[in-house]
This record gives structure tokens, sequence and C-alpha cells, in this order.
């Protein structure tokens, strides 16, 4: 098997395959905060197996913003980036282990 498919140690994160879906802009922020079309669209690339998703084209400050449906990095978007996490954790947990299922 190719080395692509095997787990990769990212500092203290353990990957499980070496696939990264790179930051690119998708165009599904609203009031410059995640919004549920984010959240699924992430959900359904752990759910095809990706090793590591990211969310992209945030700014660190309003200044920074060039498009409306951009993320703006700020303190009350937090736990709607909190969401996106979890979601795609649960995911990956989810496929992992009907990975594990599958092959004992």
């Amino acid at each position: 098997m190719s080395s692509l498919f095997t787990p990769y140690k990212l500092g203290p994160v353990t990957l499980r395959n070496r696939t990264i879906r790179s930051a690119a802009f998708e165009s599904m922020g609203r009031h410059f905060g995640p919004t549920q079309q984010l959240k699924d669209y992430h959900v359904s690339v752990a759910r095809g197996g990706v090793g590591m998703t990211t969310l992209a084209y945030a700014a660190v400050c309003r200044s920074g913003l060039s498009f409306d449906k951009q993320l703006w990095l700020r303190p009350e978007i937090v736990p709607g980036l909190r969401e996106i996490t979890d979601a795609v954790h649960r995911e990956a947990r989810r496929r992992e282990f009907r990975s594990a299922t599958a092959a004992t």
C-alpha cells in the first residue's frame, strides 16, 4: 500500500492518512462567520476520507476582509468554528471505526 493512505503524525495530531484538502475559498460564510453550509461541506470532505481539511480565507481584522462571505476571526465566531471542528472529528472517528470493523 502507498504511504499516502497510512497514518501520519503532524505535531501532536495523528492524521488517518496523508491526504489534505488544502485551503480554498469556499464562499460559504454569512455575516463574516461560519454557516451550516460550510459545516456540511467540511463534514462531507471528512466523510470522503481525507486526512485533514482546512477552512480557508479568513481575515484576522475587519480591514482585511475582501469578500462578504469570508470568515472574520473574532471571539463571537469561535463557537461556530468549534462546531465545525467537532463535527469533522466525529465523522473522522466514525469512518475509522467502520474501517476497523471491516478489517476484523
